[in-house]
């Protein structure tokens, strides 16, 4: 099946798409995005996903009316017909010449792409390395923004250490989130993860997860990190995934632990569908 793309209000194949080399979100990141997955075909967390991008179209004063996404993401995934889906969606302030100041008048760029959903059981029943690294992004984390170079090189920092991902931490040791997901750790068998805050983002999976578990909103340590008994990441698309092992030192056993596996198997309770996926 291609994977498919939509743009100001055109569908097309991935391969075909295309946006002005000045467009803003190109040229300064002046863009905010989402991330959803399917469940049985349908998009899960709508409404929480939308929620959150007008929070981040607020916070950059970028005036987008977001109640005709509902249908084109809809469109888009029974277009695409993937077994289980990857939604990635894109409002840039729009094409105007270069320049740092917000141009009077400007029309959004609307970019959606939809590609198949690729698991991870592995990761989930082995779990995975990570490393901590210096928290060297810009102060409004909460924004989802796609201004995500910090991200980018921690993540390769990650691999050339033979990781998978990497834990941001600020100089004073506290724990903020991972690349691209929150960070629980368990301690004496209580769960806790870092509070909402500008250095993190309020990750969807992460307050799904608090809704139905009792959680700990409290400062971590990279101290309290290395000598938890479980440590996991949850995010959209993989869930819950436990980690084994930081900076090289086994988390606990050096395997998922019991609450970590409790966990996962609680999500899926609460939010996947009964039933196969559709396919």
């Amino acid at each position: 099946m291609p994977e498919l793309a939509y743009v100001n209000g055109q569908f097309m194949s991935l391969a075909q798409a295309t946006v002005p080399v000045e467009d803003r979100g190109f040229q300064f990141a002046d863009s905010v995005y989402e991330v959803l997955r399917t469940y049985g075909g349908q998009p899960f967390a709508l409404d929480e996903h939308l929620a959150r991008l007008r929070r981040s179209l607020a916070a950059i004063a970028l005036d987008y009316p977001t109640d005709n996404l509902r249908g084109i993401i809809a469109e888009a995934v029974r277009r695409a017909a993937f077994p289980e889906a990857v939604i990635y969606l894109q409002i840039t302030r729009g094409v105007a010449p270069r320049h740092r100041a917000i141009p009077a008048q400007v029309r959004p760029t609307l970019v959606l792409t939809v590609r198949a959903l690729v698991p991870h059981p592995e990761w989930q029943e082995h779990g995975i390395r990570v490393i901590t690294v210096p928290d060297n992004r810009w102060g409004r984390c909460d924004i989802k923004s796609v201004g995500l170079l910090a991200n980018v090189l921690a993540h390769q920092a990650a691999r050339n250490a033979g990781a998978h991902d990497a834990i941001f931490v600020e100089a004073d040791g506290t724990v903020n989130e991972s690349t691209a997901g929150n960070v629980f750790i368990v301690r004496a068998g209580q769960l806790l993860t870092p509070p909402k805050s500008h250095r993190i983002l309020a990750g969807i999976t992460r307050d799904k997860f608090l809704a139905i578990t009792p959680v700990t909103e409290t400062r971590i340590t990279a101290a309290d990190l290395l000598g938890a008994d479980e440590v996991f990441l949850t995010a959209t698309t993989v869930e819950v995934v436990p980690v084994v092992m930081v900076n090289g030192k086994p988390i606990g056993s050096g395997t998922p632990g019991p609450v970590t596996r409790r966990s996962l198997e609680l999500f899926h309770k609460n939010f996947r569908p009964a039933g196969p996926s559709r396919g």
